[in-house]
This record gives structure tokens, sequence and C-alpha cells, in this order.
């Protein structure tokens, strides 16, 4: 009966033992990094279909027109901007914003590049009715990291502009690399990179 026993014991303390290193972590099977899956944002481990990530890249513009629209509809819009900024955009295309405006600063004779807005793509916008309709996933790139996504739109402001946005995944969410007026083919980015090198 005390071999018995001994046994029982003995097996109970080998159970609890192999559940204590699977609660620390150390089974061996470590959880991918955030910025290589989602699933509603960042911090999951599961990895998206083809599917998914574009309908994620889908309402993150969605999300983001809602919030300009928002944002150029205060009175502080200039301050909102830059937080559409902060919230939405990639770290480069935060870096090139910084860039030319750093540019702009050591010439205040003349006229910088940001004589239009890219979230309005325009010098004026209509406070009252500004907003994006026709949200559609033009092409998503999963193959190699970081992953690709491109969504275009019409933004209406004062008439209908299509737009293209350019995204990259990246620290777990979709964030906004470059934005296109379709109407001009105007690559923001690329114009600004080709200011920054004159």
């Amino acid at each position: 009966m005390k071999k018995l026993t001994f046994i029982f014991m003995a097996m109970a303390v080998i159970t609890l033992a192999a559940c204590g290193n699977k609660t620390n972590g150390n089974s061996g099977n470590e959880a991918p990094k955030d910025s290589d899956y989602m699933l509603d944002g960042p911090g999951s481990v599961y990895e998206p279909t083809v599917e998914e990530a574009g309908q994620y890249a889908i309402e993150t513009v969605q999300r983001l027109y809602e919030a300009v629209s928002e944002a150029y509809s205060s009175e502080d819009w200039q301050t909102k901007s830059n937080e559409l900024d902060k919230k939405f955009c990639s770290q480069d295309w935060l870096a090139t914003v910084k860039a030319v405006i750093e540019k702009d600063n050591k010439n205040p004779d003349e006229m910088g590049f940001f004589d239009a807005d890219y979230w309005v793509m325009g010098q004026d916008f209509d406070t009252q009715n500004l907003h994006a309709s026709d949200f559609y996933l033009e092409k998503i790139l999963m193959e190699d990291k970081p992953w690709e996504a491109a969504v275009t739109l019409k933004l209406h402001n004062y008439g209908e502009i299509p737009v293209r946005v350019n995204l990259i995944y990246e620290g777990g969410e979709w964030k906004v690399d470059d934005l296109t007026d379709i109407r001009y083919d105007l690559d923001w980015k690329q114009s600004m990179k080709e200011y920054l090198a004159e």
C-alpha cells in the first residue's frame, strides 16, 4: 500500500512539474512575434489568410478616412492632421515627411513642398461633406516581409478624387506608406524623395 501511494505521489509531482514548464513558456515552442502575425490587431499569434489580411487592410483605410473626415471638420484640423500621421503612417513615411519639413524650414522665404494636403488631395477641403467611399483591395503581397497592400477609394472633396493608399504591415498593423492622387498620377512619397534629392 505504501508503495502504491508513493507511485501516485510521484506521478502527481511529475504532472505538476510538466504543467509548470508549459505555463512558464519552457515547452520549446516559442510564439511568433506580433510583427509576423495578426488577428484584429497587434499581439496576435494567428497567421491570417490572404483574404483576412486583405479585409483588415480595407478596414484600416476605412478607419483612416473616417478619422480624416472627423479631423478636417474640426477647428483644430492642423493638430488632428498631425495625429493622423502618427497613428496611421509607417516609420518611413513619417521620416520622409519630417525631412521635407526640415528642408522647408531652412528656406523660410521660399514656397515649401506642402502647398497641398495629402489627406484631402488639395489646398482646400469641404468641412461639411469630406468623406471616402468605394474602398477596393487592389493588391496584397504576403510572400515577403513586410507584407504590402494597396487599397483604392474615392475621396469626396468638392468632387470625386480617386486615391490609392499603399500599406505595409509594420508593428502588428497595416500602416500607410504612400498615397497617390490617381487623377494626376501624383505619388506623394516619390515626389517627396525627389524634392529631398534636389
